[in-house]
């Protein structure tokens, strides 16, 4: 009974991203003249592939590594790996459900409450922002016929920003905090259950903000994550139409990260592809152009994250099943 109830609710959930995907594939579908998008396809170098799916390994690798230094060492580097790779997968399967996986995950390696975990991919994500903001912004100047948006990168940046300074105070004002959280505590029972604990857990995760050495390292392998998801861009985008500026697929990799922030169906489909077309848009490059290095891009990131997430699930002995019930289960109590 309760598992048919799950699968009303995630039904419910998933139900406004379904429809964005399938607007969004409906227009690329009216817009496209498939034979000169079949004929675009066939442009797709193998081997151009193999390099990118290569270089998507490192990326998790450089992205575990950055995780790690946010948990303070506490997990070895392998194990981030795998929990990296799982996210991942979870994400794949139910959109933004990664974070809470690889919360949930932790905890078989060491023993760490739920909210400490999070708040470490609360810091990696902010830092994920704060780089797609700066991306956009430095490149929309060369790039005018999506200057609309800027308004939005700028709030992105203004939100990351503001939440480092929250958090940051809250990290330094400790004791004044914990002693709030203790007064309210007195209050409301439910405040001193649900409330209280978290807030706790949340500092305590964060107190890495305080330790330089770990942040800056982490921030510049989120940082080199980076820079190997745009040199996949570059890479595959070369092979639809030749060698061009790098600061292209700097700009199509902030817009992309942008776009499939919107509600999308399992694997963002339509939406990822539909924000890659608009992209190139502004260079000029034709919508079946477009729309095929969008697919052939997000088919090497989605086989790269299916092979990886389940090599990683088998070695940890973990079952992808076990696992989307307890992040069904966790992502329902967050809601209750």
């Amino acid at each position: 009974m309760q598992s048919q109830e799950n699968m009303k609710n995630s039904w419910k959930r998933w139900l406004p991203g379904v429809v964005v995907s399938a607007i969004v594939i409906y227009v690329l579908y009216r817009i496209i003249d498939i034979p000169i998008f079949l004929s675009a396809i066939r442009k797709t170098n193998l081997f151009y592939g193999m390099v990118a799916l290569c270089l998507m390994v490192l990326a998790n690798i450089s992205r575990a590594a950055a995780w790690r230094e946010l948990l303070g060492r506490k997990i070895s580097l392998r194990d981030a790996f795998h929990i990296v790779n799982e996210g991942y997968l979870l994400n794949q399967i139910i959109p933004r459900s990664g974070e809470v996986g690889r919360a949930l995950l932790v905890n078989s390696v060491v023993e760490m409450n739920f909210f400490e975990v999070f708040s470490t991919i609360i810091i990696e994500r902010a830092f994920d922002l704060g780089i797609t903001a700066v991306m956009f912004l430095s490149t929309i100047g060369k790039a005018i016929a999506m200057d609309w948006i800027v308004p939005v990168a700028i709030a992105v940046l203004g939100i990351v920003l503001a939440g480092f300074l929250l958090l940051f105070w809250a990290i330094k004002k400790k004791t004044a905090v914990e002693s709030w959280c203790d007064h309210m505590d007195q209050k409301s029972s439910f405040f001193r259950k649900y409330v209280s604990p978290n807030i706790k857990a949340i500092i305590r995760g964060a107190q890495i903000m305080q330790d330089p050495s770990h942040l800056l390292l982490a921030f510049l392998l989120i940082a080199v994550c980076w820079l190997l998801w745009i040199s996949i861009s570059f890479i595959l985008l070369s092979s639809f139409v030749g060698v061009k500026p790098f600061w292209w697929v700097v700009f199509i990799q902030s817009v992309l990260s942008l776009g499939i922030a919107l509600p999308s169906a399992p694997a963002g489909l339509g939406v990822y592809e539909g924000t890659l077309v608009a992209a190139l848009a502004a260079f000029a490059i034709e919508k079946e152009t477009a729309l095929g290095f969008a697919i052939i891009m997000h088919a090497v990131q989605l086989v790269a994250i299916a092979v990886l997430g389940i090599y990683s699930l088998a070695k940890q002995g973990n079952s992808l099943g076990l696992l989307l019930n307890k992040v069904t289960n966790r992502l329902r109590k967050v809601k209750e």
